[in-house]
C-alpha cells in the first residue's frame, strides 16, 4: 500500500532544486558555521553548492541509480547536511541512522532498507555492523581510514567527482519522489522505515515557514540529531528559506557554542531547557533563592499580561525591570543574547520552563510533529501561545479527534507509506484516509492541542482509571537530582516508578551531607533515598490518589542511548526498562 499525496502549491518540486536555487541567489552568503581544530568557519552557499554537487557526481561514478539508498551514519555536522544534500540531488533516498545505536539496530537498517552505499563518521561506528548489500564506505574523518576498494575519504570521494560536478542534472526529481527513509526510534519495538516524499518535506517547511517566519540574518542553532525527522527540520527549514545553520560541536559545549555563535533560532528538545533551568536554579543559594523565587513569580505575572497584549500594572513593571537586569539579561546573555526564538518538541515541556524562559525574554514555544509527518504538525505562535499546550496546526494540516481521543490528521506532509510494510501502512490510517497519531489531546474551544500521552502508554490499573504517565514522569524530572523516570501500573492497583539519578547532583548533596563511598553506594543510602522520598511525597500531594506514587525503587544505572533505555532523542524506551527491571518493578507490589 503506498498512500498517494496532494500537495499545495509548492516554490520547489525537490530539495535539491530548493537549495541550488538558493545558493544561485545568495552565493556569497553564508550557508554554513562550523568549528574546525578549535577555530569557527563559514562556508558560503557557493562553496557548499559547490561540494554538494561533487559529491552527488562521485554517487552517480558508482553507478547508483534513481530512488537508491544511501544512509549517512554520524553525528550532527556540516558533512551530514552536505552528503544528505549530494545524495537528493544524485536522486537517490537518504537513510539517516544515529550513531549511538547498537550495531545490531544498525545492521537490520541497512538490510531493511537496502543500502548500496554508506557515508560514516568514523570507521569504528561500523564495528559489529553487518553491512549486508553495502558496497562502498565513505569516512568523514580519515584519521583510522585504512584505504581499501570499498573504503574512501569524503576529501577523496568528493575530488572523484569534481570534474562531473556540471552533469547532475535534477530535473528528474519530482514532488511525488522518495526523498528519504527515517526509522522511527523503536520505542514500542522493531524500527520501521517512514517514506517521506519531497512533497511530504516541502509542503511541510512550507506550511511551518508561514507561521515561524524567516529573517534575512537568522542563524539557526544545529544539535540535535540529523537522524531525528526533528532534528533535521532544520536542514529543511534553512534550505527552504535560504538562512544560515551553525552546527554545535556537540551535547556538551552547547552553551558555550552558543555564547561564540550568537543564534537566533534554537531548537531542541524539553531536556536542555530543563537542564538550564535546573542550572540556573541550583546557582541560587541562601538569599539568592528567594531573589530567585521572587523574580521566577514576577517573571511569570509579567509574561501573563504580555502574551494577552495587555501592560502589566506599574508594580509588576518596575519589579520586573529590576529583574532584568539581576537575572533575566543574564540568561539571554547565556543564550547569546540573540535568540528571538526557541522551540521545543519531541516531548512534554513543564510550562514553569516554558514561562520563565518566556520572562527572559526567549520566547519558548511548544510544538508537536512525528516521523510520519514529515516533522511539524502544530506549534504555538509568536504573537498566540499557550503554556502547556503543542500549540496549533500549522497551514493545510486537517486535525480531529477521535472517540478514544486520539489525534487524527489530514496533511500533505503524511508519509507515503512505511517501506516494505503495506500491512502496517493500512493500520494506521483509518478507512476515510485519516493518519492515526497514537497520540492522545484534547483540543479547547481556541483550537489549542494539548498532549496527554502515547496511546500505547495509557496505564489502566485494575481499578479501570486511566494514567497517561508522560506528565508525571516530566515534573519529576523536573527536580534536579532526578535524571529519568519510568512510571508502572498497567492492571495492578496503584502506581509505582522506577528512578534513575543525576550523578552531578547526587554526588553534590552527598558532599553537602558529608555521605562516603563509590557513587553506587551513595544511590542506595538512607539519606538519599530520603530525599527522593520527599520529592515522591510533595508530588503526590497535589495527585488524586490514582495518580499518586505509592512505591519507588532508585536504581544505580544511567539511561542512555548508547546503553539502550533512552531512544537518541531521550525518550525513555518503557518497554525495554520494563524487560531490564521487570523482578525490581513486579516486587514493589509484592511488599508487605
Amino acid at each position: 500500500m503506498v498512500v498517494k499525496r496532494e500537495y499545495p502549491q509548492l516554490p520547489f518540486r525537490s530539495l535539491p532544486e530548493a537549495f541550488l536555487k538558493r545558493a544561485r541567489a545568495k552565493s556569497e552568503k553564508t550557508f554554513e558555521i562550523f568549528k574546525h581544530n578549535g577555530s569557527w568557519f563559514k562556508r558560503t552557499f557557493k562553496e557548499s553548492a559547490h561540494k554538494v554537487l561533487s559529491i552527488s557526481a562521485a554517487l552517480l561514478k558508482l553507478g547508483l541509480k534513481k530512488q537508491d539508498k544511501v544512509a549517512i551514519l554520524s553525528q550532527t555536522r556540516s558533512e551530514w547536511t552536505l552528503c544528505d544534500l549530494a545524495i537528493q540531488t544524485a536522486g537517490c533516498v537518504t537513510v539517516p541512522i544515529y550513531p549511538n545505536i547498537s550495531p545490531e539496530t544498525i545492521s537490520f537498517i541497512l538490510k531493511d532498507s537496502e543500502c548500496k552505499v554508506i557515508f560514516v563518521e568514523r570507521l569504528k561506528n561500523l564495528k559489529g555492523v553487518e553491512l549486508g548489500g553495502v558496497e562502498h564506505v565513505i569516512v568523514f574523518d580519515h584519521d583510522d581510514t585504512e584505504k581499501t576498494e570499498s573504503v574512501i575519504t569524503l576529501d577523496e570521494f568528493e575530488k572523484s567527482g569534481e570534474p562531473f560536478r556540471h552533469n547532475i542534472d535534477i530535473d528528474i526529481l519530482g514532488l511525488d519522489d522518495v526523498a528519504t527513509i527515517v526509522y522511527t526510534s523503536g520505542t514500542t519495538g522493531v524500527p520501521k522505515g517512514v517514506m517521506l516524499t519531497y512533497g511530504n518535506i516541502l509542503s511541510m517547511v512550507h506550511s511551518v515557514s508561514q507561521v515561524i517566519y524567516p529573517m534575512e540574518d537568522d542563524v539557526i542553532f544545529a544539535w540535535l540529531p540529523f537522524a531525528h525527522i526533528f532534528g533535521r527540520l532544520i536542514i529543511f527549514y534553512s534550505v527552504f528559506n535560504g538562512v544560515q545553520v551553525a552546527y554545535a560541536e556537540g551535547l556538551t559545549k552547547i552553551l558555550e557554542n552558543i555564547k561564540d555563535i550568537k543564534p537566533t533560532l534554537f531548537p531542541s528538545v524539553p531536556r536542555i531547557y530543563e537542564k538550564a533551568y535546573e542550572r540556573i536554579k541550583s546557582m541560587a543559594k541562601g538569599n539568592k533563592a528567594k531573589i530567585f523565587e521572587l523574580a521566577e513569580s514576577i517573571g511569570e505575572k509579567y509574561v501573563e499580561y504580555t502574551k494577552n497584549n495587555e501592560t502589566p500594572p506599574p508594580h509588576i513593571l518596575m519589579l520586573y525591570k529590576l529583574f532584568d537586569k539581576l537575572l533575566f539579561s543574564k540568561v539571554r546573555e547565556a543564550f547569546g543574547g540573540r535568540i528571538r526564538l526557541c522551540i521545543s518538541g519531541g516531548a512534554s515541556l513543564d510550562p514553569k520552563i516554558a514561562k520563565f524562559f518566556t520572562a527572559c525574554g526567549i520566547k519558548l514555544l511548544e510544538g508537536y510533529g512525528l516521523t510520519e509527518t514529515a516533522s511539524v504538525v502544530s506549534v504555538n505562535r509568536e504573537n498566540k501561545f499557550k503554556f502547556g499546550s503543542i500549540g496549533l496546526p500549522i497551514p493545510f494540516v486537517e486535525i480531529k479527534v477521535a472517540e478514544d481521543g486520539e489525534l487524527l490528521i489530514k496533511a500533505p506532509s503524511v508519509m507515503v507509506g512505511y517501506y516494505k510494510r503495506d500491512a502496517e501502512t493500512k493500520e494506521v490510517f483509518t478507512e476515510d484516509g485519516w493518519f492515526k497519531t497514537g497520540d492522545i489531546v484534547e483540543i479547547d474551544e481556541e483550537g489549542f492541542i494539548f498532549f496527554k500521552g502515547r496511546k500505547k502508554n495509557i496505564i489502566v490499573t485494575s481499578f479501570g482509571k486511566n494514567i497517561a504517565p508522560e506528565p508525571l514522569e516530566a515534573e519529576l524530572q523536573s527536580f534536579p537530582i532526578i535524571e529519568s523516570v519510568a512510571i508502572f501500573g498497567d492492571e495492578k492497583p496503584f502506581l509505582v516508578a522506577l528512578i534513575s539519578l543525576n550523578r552531578e547532583e547526587v554526588m553534590k548533596f552527598a558532599k553537602e551531607l558529608n555521605i562516603q563511598g563509590s557513587y553506587e553506594e551513595i544511590v542506595r543510602s538512607e539519606k538519599i533515598r530520603n530525599f527522593v522520598k520527599e520529592i515522591i511525597d510533595r508530588f503526590n500531594e497535589k495527585r488524586p490518589s490514582f495518580e499518586k506514587i505509592y512505591r519507588f525503587e532508585i536504581v544505580p544505572d544511567s539511561w542512555t542511548a548508547e546503553t539502550g533505555e533512552l531512544t537518541p532523542t531521550l525518550k525513555v524506551k518503557k518497554y525495554l526498562i520494563y524487560q531490564k527491571y521487570k523482578d525490581l518493578i513486579e516486587s514493589m507490589y509484592h511488599q508487605d
